[in-house]
């Protein structure tokens, strides 16, 4: 997985670049987001960068430890 995004733009994944779908930086309901059932790949997790921690999310590709193709 490589960053190709701004790490804080909470709309895309800061690993893969790729929109992320995210239920909460869209305006819904947190309860409705994707995340909410979905299994972490912990190597995913460790590999977001510093400034996007806890600020903006991964796509489900990138949390189910599933690399983009380039």
């Amino acid at each position: 997985m490589t960053q190709r995004s701004d790490p804080t733009d909470v709309t895309k994944c800061p690993l893969c670049g790729q929109p992320n779908e995210c239920a909460v930086s869209a305006g819904r309901d947190p309860e409705s987001c994707w995340c909410m059932t979905a299994t972490m790949s912990p190597s995913a997790l460790e590999s977001v960068p510093a400034e996007a921690q806890g600020k903006v999310c991964i796509c489900a590709r990138c949390a189910a430890g599933t690399p983009t193709s380039d």
